[in-house]
Parts: C-alpha cells; sequence; structure tokens
C-alpha cells in the first residue's frame, strides 16, 4: 500500500539525514511506538514498527495516531506536512457519507499533499518525483465519489481476504504443476 511507501521513505531519509545516528533514531521511533498504551480500538505495537511483512490492517493501525508524532522530530516540517495531508485525505475518504464540505477538504488535502510532497524528490528519496499509480489515482476521487458515493472504508484488504480464499488456498490443494485447471475445480 502507499502508506508502506511513507514508511520505507520516512526510514531511508532518517538513514540518508542522520547517517551514522540512524539506528539510534529509527531505535527511538520504534521505543515511541512500542510505548503507546494499549486503548480499545487502537492496536498495539509492542515490537515497534519493524515487521517482515505488513498487512493493510497494519499499516491502517501504525498511521491511525502513532507514526506522525513519533517521527515528527526527525523530518523537515514540510515532510510532516506531507504525511498528514495524505493521512487527511485517507481518514476523510473512509467517512461512511460525504458531503460538498468533505469533497472541499479532500481536494484540500490532496493538493497540500502534492505541493509538499516533493520533498521526497528534493532529499534524493525519489530524485525523479513520485509516480505511483496510486497516487494517480486520488486526483480522481473527488469525481467518483460524486458518481457512485462514499467508498465507505473500501480498501484492498477486503480483496486481499477474498485472493487468499481463491487463489493461495486452491494453490497450495493443487500439485502446482499446471494449476490453473485444479484450482478452478477447487473454488466450484
Amino acid at each position: 500500500t502507499f502508506k508502506d511507501h511513507i514508511v520505507s521513505w520516512v526510514e531511508s531519509y532518517i538513514e540518508w539525514m542522520y547517517e551514522e545516528n540512524a539506528p539510534a533514531i529509527l531505535a527511538e521511533i520504534d521505543r515511541q511506538i512500542a510505548l503507546v498504551p494499549s486503548f480499545p480500538g487502537l492496536r498495539h505495537f509492542p515490537q515497534g514498527h519493524g515487521f517482515k511483512q505488513w498487512t493493510g490492517n497494519d499499516l491502517k493501525a501504525l498511521m491511525k495516531v502513532i507514526f506522525l508524532p513519533a517521527i515528527v522530530d526527525f523530518i523537515p516540517s514540510n515532510m510532516s506536512c506531507a504525511i498528514a495531508a495524505f493521512l487527511e485525505f485517507c481518514y476523510i475518504v473512509h467517512q461512511p457519507s460525504l458531503d460538498e464540505a468533505d469533497l472541499e477538504a479532500l481536494d484540500s488535502a490532496l493538493k497540500c499533499f502534492e505541493v509538499e510532497c516533493t520533498i521526497f524528490e528534493a532529499v534524493g528519496i525519489h530524485p525523479k518525483g513520485i509516480s505511483i499509480p496510486r497516487i494517480y489515482a486520488l486526483q480522481h476521487y473527488h469525481q467518483l465519489i460524486q458518481q457512485f458515493g462514499a467508498p465507505n472504508g473500501l480498501c484492498t484488504s477486503i480483496t486481499e481476504s477474498k485472493h487468499i480464499d481463491a487463489v493461495k488456498k486452491p494453490w497450495r490443494k493443487s500439485n502446482q504443476h499446471e494449476a490453473l485447471g485444479q484450482m478452478l475445480i477447487t473454488n466450484q
């Protein structure tokens, strides 16, 4: 997910900016993330943010309230503004219903993100600019919401669970040699 890119870009920036002090700073960020007390509805990260594999729900939980406060002292203000604008965009999109004021706020958050995300280009993390299809797709949310209504929390984790049921489980049951036919039979 794009949130995963943000986490890795921040890590790259800290490693570039702070060089030999980067491991200590990343450890401090992990410590701050781990210190967040348990709270209903808020995922706890006792080991910080360093996992081998992230799920969409892990990233959503990390970004919900924990990540930006943990990194804000170690990144430039326009980088934190870019991240905050992106998160604001995400929060608006996940509302169950959206009115014109919400759509204006959505556009404002996207414009702010587009202006401020040039910091990732300026510091060399993305020297040729950010060209991720999902960022381009954000420009169409306003129009699509007007046409089809609020996404209401629709996310890739929904299709991820279907992918597991429809592809991964049947693949494991097959002999992995010309498996498509076997997978289709399993899914019947």
